[in-house]
């Protein structure tokens, strides 16, 4: 009985829909998205600190920068077991990204960003998976989850001379989390975490730049909720799990003044943080959840193309392979870290001087996971359009 239950947490704990690359948001704006996340080397607005704190010193503005970018998602998500497919009924969500940004001196810029970077939720009905008569409660109940992450990330760049840009950021994160499933219910609660990053943008002549940060694993506090269980009954539960550490380096090239290309190469430790996380129920006991998740290499390549003065199209392609592996689907039933190919486009609109705008759309392809040892697949694809005003003074 032990082993049936402690099965079924594991499998439907943490049905969280993630986003794109494993649970991280390819981009946080419409001009990030639009690049494919390739943004690296090349940076295209003050939030592009969250990935590199050295963008803002990159940017064209003379004193101020305001960016404002809101978007929705639409992820569709399928599960299918025994019972056949099931898909979500909770299909649109909205994602954000904020920046302002100062110039102190010719060498001193200050910034601060905020956006969601992980996580959405899924809301699968109880005809999911089918009912096991050997446990003493359903397991063809709802399956409702909510997860996200948004980072709040203050940052100081000196720009050391035309060549080099160097940033310090703190790293401030809120992260939330909801939980129900047939092993039991935990309602939303939050943890906040902190960080750090450091990173370099070094131009090695007129035409080529490279970009290099290091993001530091988020040491989020751990979850307490006011859960409850059919086995382990009500009371405080607890659950930790912490944010990634990250690689990133990226290589921009302007051919002209009408085309410019980049291309990133950015490593996410998973295996560090969603390999294994510790349930501890209100007697005291550990349930492992073993989601199994190995680490993740990430490539994206981003174009602008200037057709004409005061407009740019972008495109972007962004591929990364899904950390969950075959034989971790059942550990995982209902996530959809496994999307691995997107492409983007976008169009920016400079209205004048000091104003821009831009909107893009982002399809992550169909992509699925069939498990090794049962009939259950996880499948996912994902559309997403963003909006964006920025502001330079």
């Amino acid at each position: 009985m032990k082993k049936l239950l402690t099965s079924l947490i594991i499998i439907l704990s943490i049905s969280t829909v993630f986003a794109t690359d494993g649970d991280q948001m390819i981009g946080v704006t419409a001009l990030q998205w639009a690049r494919g996340g390739a943004i690296v080397a090349s940076p295209v607005d003050i939030p592009s600190i969250i990935y590199n704190p050295a963008a803002i010193g990159e940017l064209p503005f003379k004193n101020l920068g305001f960016d404002l970018s809101l978007g929705v998602l639409n992820p569709p998500r399928k599960i299918t077991s025994m019972v056949g497919t099931t898909e979500s009924n909770s299909n649109l969500y909205l994602g954000m990204g904020n920046g302002f940004g100062a110039r102190f001196s010719d060498k001193i810029l200050i910034g601060i960003a905020a956006g969601g970077v992980a996580g959405m939720g899924v809301d699968f009905p109880s005809t999911t998976l089918p009912d096991n008569p050997g446990t003493p409660f359903a397991e063809n109940t709802s399956i409702v989850t909510k997860k996200g992450l948004l980072k709040i990330v203050p940052t100081i760049a000196y720009k050391a001379n035309e060549k080099l840009t160097i940033g310090v950021s703190l790293q401030i994160g809120q992260q939330s989390l909801a939980l129900k499933t047939p092993g039991f219910t935990l309602p939303q609660t939050e943890a906040y975490g902190f960080g750090g990053a450091i990173g370099v943008i070094y131009h090695l002549n007129n035409k080529i730049q490279a970009g290099l940060s290091y993001i530091s694993k988020m040491d989020v506090s751990e979850y307490s909720f006011n859960g409850t269980s059919p086995s382990a009954g009500e009371g405080e539960y607890k659950l930790d799990m912490d944010s990634p550490q990250s690689v990133a380096f990226g290589l921009a090239l302007k051919l002209n003044m009408k085309l410019m290309i980049e291309t990133d190469v950015k490593w996410y430790n998973f295996s560090d943080v969603m390999d294994r996380a510790d349930l501890i129920t209100p007697s005291g006991n550990v349930i492992p959840l073993n989601f199994g998740w190995d680490d993740q290499m990430v490539y994206a390549i981003g174009v602008n193309v200037k057709p004409k003065p005061g407009m740019c199209i972008k495109v972007g392609y962004n591929y990364g392979a899904t950390p969950i592996g075959s034989e971790d689907v059942d550990s995982n039933l209902g996530s959809i870290a496994v999307m691995e190919h997107h492409i983007s486009i976008g169009i920016t609109k400079k209205w004048n001087a000091k104003c821009a705008s831009t909107l893009s759309f982002t399809h992550g392809f169909h992509n699925e996971v069939q498990s090794s040892a049962t009939p259950n697949k996880i499948e996912a694809e994902q559309n997403i359009a963003f909006f964006q005003l920025s502001f330079r003074l």
